[in-house]
């Protein structure tokens, strides 16, 4: 059964994504769809065990946690490499065969923006645990407000740290929601990126103007995503769901940015738009 889920399914995906191309499907469409759910297969195995904690007897790892992240990238083995290969190979199969055969060239904002959502997000995150750990900690101390408030430790990972619970309200958990809206939103509405999607290079547009949403467009967004996800149970789930929706939705689009009407595009040139 293992052997089955390693490799069977993965090559009957690759194999549909095949002739899903030979049907007249969009090359590139198509190779982008099969090579995220490669990278989703390589990735979910590692990811979603819960480690138990060598220091901690019968604990475990929290999620998002430093010594989680070091976990998982440790379990990865030549499988999720071999996955990961063959992603990239039927990236550039496929976007290959879109340039021998497409009629009409493909919009350029709209390609490349799959796997830099992601590592955009990545960076944000690190950022964010930057601006917590040595901005927002120090000036609570220097202030006073850490008597009455406690202390930010994010050694346990964000998630942790802000996870919401409505039987106990914590100021300090709210206080880490509030940095982490603002971060978006403040960043989106002024100028639709945030340090992560300005190094990947690509930007947040609404579907009706083509430019940036405006700040109340921005903030409803922000609510949904990232807040959600710090809700417990169905925060992590809204965030698989909606991981795989942008992997099967026409235009890559995720599901908040459906319901958002807005977008996130890639920053090109214009030589390389009119290429």
């Amino acid at each position: 059964m293992q052997n089955v889920e390693a490799w069977a399914i993965p090559a009957l995906l690759v194999l549909g994504g095949f002739l899903a191309c030979l049907g007249h499907g969009n090359p590139r469409s198509v190779g982008r769809r099969t090579a995220g759910v490669l990278v989703l297969i390589a990735v979910i195995k590692p990811a979603t065990p819960l480690y138990a904690s060598v220091e901690e007897c019968g604990g475990t790892i929290p999620i998002l946690s430093t010594e989680w992240f070091a976990t998982v990238m440790s379990s990865w083995g030549s499988t999720q490499l071999c996955l990961l290969v063959a992603a990239a190979l039927v990236l550039l199969v496929t976007r290959m065969m879109s340039g021998a055969t497409s009629s009409r060239p493909e919009v350029a904002s709209s390609t490349g923006v799959t796997w830099r959502r992601p590592v955009a997000l990545l960076i944000d995150y690190a950022v964010v645990i930057v601006v917590l750990t040595f901005f927002v900690s120090p000036i609570l101390r220097l202030t006073g407000v850490d008597e009455f408030l406690p202390s930010i430790h994010l050694g346990f990972g964000l998630l942790n740290e802000a996870t919401l619970s409505l039987d106990n309200v914590d100021p300090k958990r709210l206080l880490v929601l509030f940095v982490v809206f603002l971060y978006f939103w403040v960043q989106h509405s002024l100028w639709g990126r945030t340090p992560g999607k300005r190094l990947l290079r690509i930007h947040l547009i609404s579907t009706r103007t083509t430019v940036r949403p405006t700040v109340g467009r921005t903030a409803l967004r922000t609510m949904v995503f990232p807040l959600l996800v710090f809700v417990p149970v169905a925060g992590p789930i809204f965030l698989i769901v909606d991981g795989v929706w942008a992997l099967l939705d026409p235009e890559g689009r995720t599901l908040h940015d459906r319901w958002a009407n807005t977008d996130v595009t890639r920053k090109v040139s214009h030589v390389q738009a009119q290429t």
